[in-house]
């Protein structure tokens, strides 16, 4: 784990209202809409963010620091790092650019072996310019009404 940091960033299965919403061992501090430079693919029953520079759209989830190495092995479980000898995901730590103009370091999961998703198809860009995958795609004033 690196010092000092206590957010995640997910954009996936991992968010509010998403079928992996209720796998978080703790309630977060909070939860704000934040972007990431990737690109992400949809492998169908989730996404995998690779390297790209479309603007990704998720959430932050601050942790409190308690809390946090029983989250990150909770996670890890759930994106398949660190359990075995192939992972399927790797956690590292990125800039998250929140809404409200704060950039923060957050930890998030890139997909292991891009190379074997090439042919996936990527989430493109709604019109407000952010990649966002499943249901989460209408416009971002959409997506804030909801909450």
């Amino acid at each position: 784990m690196s010092p000092g940091i206590t957010s995640v960033f997910v954009y996936g299965t991992l968010q509010r209202g998403e079928v992996r919403e209720h796998c978080w061992p703790h309630a977060p501090v909070s939860i704000e809409w934040g972007t990431i430079r990737g690109q992400l693919r949809d492998l169908g029953e989730y996404p995998a963010l690779v390297a790209g520079e479309d603007w990704i759209l998720g959430e932050l989830w601050r942790i409190d620091e308690h809390d946090l190495t029983e989250t990150l092995t909770a996670l890890d479980a759930i994106e398949c790092y660190g359990q075995d000898d192939v992972d399927l995901y790797v956690r590292e730590v990125i800039q998250c650019h929140t809404l409200s103009g704060d950039v923060r370091q957050a930890y998030t999961y890139r997909y292991a072996q891009p190379s074997e998703i090439v042919k996936a198809p990527l989430v493109l860009p709604s019109d407000d310019g952010f990649c966002r995958w499943t249901g989460r795609r209408g416009s971002l004033s959409d997506l804030t009404a909801e909450r």
